[in-house]
């Protein structure tokens, strides 16, 4: 597993020449594609984004492909965000177990940027157009049942995305991989959930002459359940187009009745403290599952911007059978 750590961390610093200002708030504006930092799914945008060694549904196809692995059997997600003007952001994700050990994700997404005038050189209107982006991903979850014993479980995953946007008089197409690691250690005085994510890792849009660079970002997250119900977690992110920032989040949930569960949720994410404000680092979430399915909403202030972003998910989950290897430990 360190090996293959190592090969992707390379892989990730290969993909662009070397920059003093990568990684660093220098960087700002350096790479193109932003649309796919957009986060996905109510619950973890409520959680401040500290996703990544927690994710155990259709959206980890986002998180952290790894996380596929701990879907019972079928997950699926759908979310609507409302952004700044007229920006709209909608996400559709699938997870289905195919055996024992692995999981197969599909996802689409899509950004639209809303009624944009359009004028021409001598700066007369010429009409209206309408910018929009589009990711159509699959991403494979498997359990390494070699690494993965009565101490630890150990989940691999990878996603590969095409990526297209229009922009009216121009469009272009773009690749991308995500490999994840996670991990979960019982041994501990308290059960504990670690990972490792590098997103968007392959080739850009080119518009005109030049090739952008992705937003390529590294996550490490840990997670942890101090009581029943409750679970906490953390992420560190190193996008290379800005500086490092955290992430922190906590949810606690309740059976209300037989079949009917609620959750509450809070999260921190420290990247917009300086452009934003204080504000727009804390978000807050809402959770209600009916059997299967599960209703969240998040809402996340945008700061000295004056609005804010509201997020609403439906999902369905199906549980696993109870003669399935699957272990929900």
């Amino acid at each position: 597993m360190r090996i293959l750590i190592a090969a992707a961390l390379l892989a990730a610093l290969a993909a662009r020449p070397a920059a003093a200002v990568d990684f660093s708030r220098a960087a700002a504006g350096t790479a193109g594609s932003d649309f796919l930092l957009l986060d996905e799914g109510a619950r973890g945008i409520a959680m401040g984004g500290a996703m990544s060694a927690i994710t155990d549904d259709a959206t980890s196809i986002y998180w952290n492909p790894a996380g596929l692995y701990r879907v019972p059997r079928l997950s699926a997600s759908f979310m609507h965000a409302q952004y700044v003007a007229d920006i709209t952001y909608d996400d559709i994700s699938y997870a289905q177990r195919i055996n024992d050990a692995s999981v197969l994700g599909l996802g689409v997404r899509y950004m639209d940027g809303g009624s944009i005038t359009q004028t021409n050189i001598d700066a007369m209107d010429v009409g209206t157009f309408h910018p929009r982006s589009y990711v159509v991903e699959a991403g494979w979850g498997e359990q390494i049942y070699d690494l993965s014993d009565s101490d630890m479980d150990i989940g691999m995953g990878v996603s590969g995305k095409m990526i297209r946007t229009d922009l009216g008089p121009a469009s272009a197409n773009g690749y991308a991989l995500d490999f994840g690691v996670q991990s979960r250690f019982y041994t501990a005085l308290l059960p504990y959930n670690m990972s490792f994510v590098i997103q968007n890792l392959g080739s850009g849009q080119k518009f005109d002459q030049v090739r952008d660079t992705l937003p390529l970002r590294l996550r490490f997250g840990g997670g942890v359940q101090p009581v029943r119900g409750l679970t906490l977690s953390v992420e560190g992110l190193a996008p290379i187009n800005d500086a490092p920032y955290a992430a922190g989040g906590a949810e606690y949930s309740a059976e209300i009745e037989p079949g009917v569960k609620a959750a509450a949720r809070v999260g921190v994410n420290s990247q917009t403290f300086q452009s934003l404000g204080f504000a727009s680092m804390l978000n807050f979430g809402l959770g209600l599952t009916l059997g299967d399915f599960s209703f969240d909403y998040a809402f996340a202030p945008m700061g000295v911007l004056g609005t804010a972003a509201h997020r609403i998910s439906l999902s369905y989950n199906l549980p696993a059978k109870i003669s399935r290897r699957y272990r929900e430990r």
